[in-house]
């Protein structure tokens, strides 16, 4: 697992784990402590105050963070044509469009 880089991709990482709990897609075991997420706090300007910000809470994040982009790594290897975004090769036209049709906007 590769530590954040810059606080762009630590605070991705929160934002991701904030997500994840929302969604209802990340629980936690009974009696795991979750003081330390819920201490995180934010700054006026919408930024993650660090300060804030201890050893658990960071791992949660960190590992959240990794766990997705290995699940759209391997997304990626299991279908290389999707890029983000589902579209036709250039040269390629949809079935029954022709590339002289005149009604074609």
């Amino acid at each position: 697992m590769n530590s954040p880089r810059s606080r762009e991709e630590f605070e991705r990482n929160f934002n991701l784990l904030h997500r994840q709990l929302m969604e209802g897609k990340f629980r936690f075991p009974v009696g795991y402590p979750m003081d330390s997420i819920m201490r995180v706090r934010y700054l006026p300007n919408g930024r993650i105050d660090f300060l804030s910000v201890d050893e658990m809470a960071r791992l949660n994040a960190n590992t959240t963070g990794h766990f997705i982009d290995q699940l759209f790594d391997d997304l990626k290897d299991r279908h290389p044509h999707m890029d983000g975004a589902a579209r036709a090769d250039d040269d390629e036209q949809p079935e029954g469009v022709s590339e002289d049709d005149p009604n074609d906007p």
